[in-house]
C-alpha cells in the first residue's frame, strides 16, 4: 500500500511506548509468580524465589516461606511503581501528540 512506507523510523516506537511497558509490566509480574514451569526448568545450582518459597513450605518453615513470598510480593510491587514512574516520564516526553 503506497503512503505506509515510513522513512523517519522514530514513530512506531513513540506512539506505541506505552503498549510496549505495560506488555514488560506483564510478563514481569507473571515471570515473578509463576511455579508451574520454572520447577522443571531449573538447575541444582540455581534457587528460584517461588520454589524456594514452595520448598520451605514443604519442609515446614512456614514462616521463612511467608517472608520469602512476602519479598516476591514487594519485588513485584516496586517494579510496578518503577514502571509507573518511568511509563509517566516517557508519555510526558513522546506523547506530546495527545495533549493537542
Amino acid at each position: 500500500m503506497p503512503g505506509w512506507e515510513n522513512d523517519e523510523g522514530g514513530v512506531t516506537v513513540p506512539v506505541c511506548l506505552p503498549a510496549i511497558l505495560d506488555i514488560v509490566i506483564h510478563l514481569f509480574v507473571n515471570a515473578m509468580t509463576t511455579v508451574s514451569a520454572m520447577v522443571f526448568l531449573y538447575g541444582p545450582d540455581t534457587t528460584l524465589a517461588s520454589v524456594a518459597v514452595l520448598n520451605m513450605d514443604d519442609a515446614g518453615d512456614v514462616a521463612p516461606a511467608a517472608a520469602m513470598g512476602m519479598m516476591i510480593f514487594y519485588t513485584a510491587v516496586s517494579v510496578r511503581l518503577a514502571h509507573f514512574l518511568v511509563a509517566k516520564f516517557l508519555q510526558r516526553r513522546t506523547q506530546a501528540w495527545r495533549r493537542r
